[in-house]
């Protein structure tokens, strides 16, 4: 099955001629801008260190622009992910492969073991199999989530932390897996390496007198844009979690300036009905299929909707 057949899970509805002709114009292209982006965003992030240090910028501000440039890099991991950068054109693959790699490197996010647990969510999106299900619940919840979360990986990372993991989620009142495939193990396993290897990087700076700039303009900044990811990417276009039907299972949200501080993601559900879309081209295909969507009972809210829909939150 093609991954636009395993992205939604009412897989047995196929795609309307009006869809299918707006899929086809839009994946088309290799994914330039997408490109544009990484190299704009590197730049981006050396370029808060730099003004940092030549005094131009307080730290703290420094940690949060640099947790958004994390945040969006996320975005181009994602598009790799989907093979959208090469339009999915086999020669051109590497391309994907390269940029995914580069945008993981920086934010921590290990591309292959990844892409593979994404594509798991969207062939699985609001069902028990679903591995982004985690997030489900209130909002209040995930900042605790999210500092689990980070605890496990960093633990996970460190010499016998696979078993130092195992009895603290059994602390917290969750069994770990009894069993798991050879295949999830080596994700984990890779993730587990990259992790290390950014631990490693921290720990070198120390000595060379550069554990500011790296802890708190690199790293914890990838922390707090994983937990932009969280909320925007995971939770809030998916939430309240009860539907797993094509139109239903992830919504649109928009809200003045979402479009470009969430790069299109605003538009989530156009990626999960059609992922080879690429990023930046989702805002056109919400136009064009806006009629479509409001007849199969999409989900679209925020103050720019007419009529106007409340965002839901709770």
């Amino acid at each position: 099955m093609s991954e636009q057949g395993a992205a939604s899970t009412a897989k047995t509805t196929p795609l309307t001629e009006r869809e299918r002709d707006v899929v086809q114009r839009l994946s088309q292209g290799f994914g330039w801008p997408t490109v544009l982006l990484t190299v704009g965003l590197i730049a981006a992030g050396a370029g808060v260190i730099v003004w940092w240090a030549v005094g131009g910028l307080p730290l703290m501000v420094g940690m949060l622009l640099n947790a958004w440039v994390s945040y969006a890099l996320y975005t181009v991991h994602h598009d790799a992910t989907h093979r959208s950068i090469s339009g999915r054109i086999p020669s051109r693959q590497a391309w994907d492969t390269t940029w995914g790699t580069i945008a993981g490197l920086v934010i921590g996010i290990e591309f292959q073991s990844y892409a593979k647990h994404h594509l798991r969510h969207h062939a699985h999106t609001n069902t028990a199999k679903d591995p982004d299900l985690n997030v489900k619940g209130s909002f209040g919840q995930l900042p605790m989530k999210w500092m689990i979360g980070n605890v496990l990986t960093v633990v996970g990372a460190l010499p016998g932390g696979v078993h130092v993991n195992r009895r603290l989620l059994r602390m917290i009142g969750m069994e770990p897996p009894a069993r798991m495939a050879a295949n999830r193990k080596a994700e984990l396993a890779r993730q587990r390496r990259l992790t290390r290897a950014h631990l490693l990087i921290i720990a070198a700076s120390v000595p060379l007198g550069l554990v500011v700039p790296v802890l708190f303009l690199w790293w914890l900044p990838t922390r707090l844009g994983l937990f932009l990811l969280m909320v925007l990417f995971q939770w809030l276009p998916h939430f309240p979690f009860d539907r797993t039907d094509r139109f239903g299972a992830t919504r649109i949200t928009l809200f003045p300036g979402s479009t470009w501080l969430l790069l299109q993601q605003d538009r989530h559900l156009i990626h999960h009905l059609y992922p080879s879309i690429p990023w930046y081209r989702y805002r056109a295909a919400y136009r064009e299929l806006l009629p479509l969507l409001r007849e199969r009972e999409a989900i679209i809210a925020g103050p720019g909707t007419e009529p106007r829909v409340p965002i839901r939150l709770r």
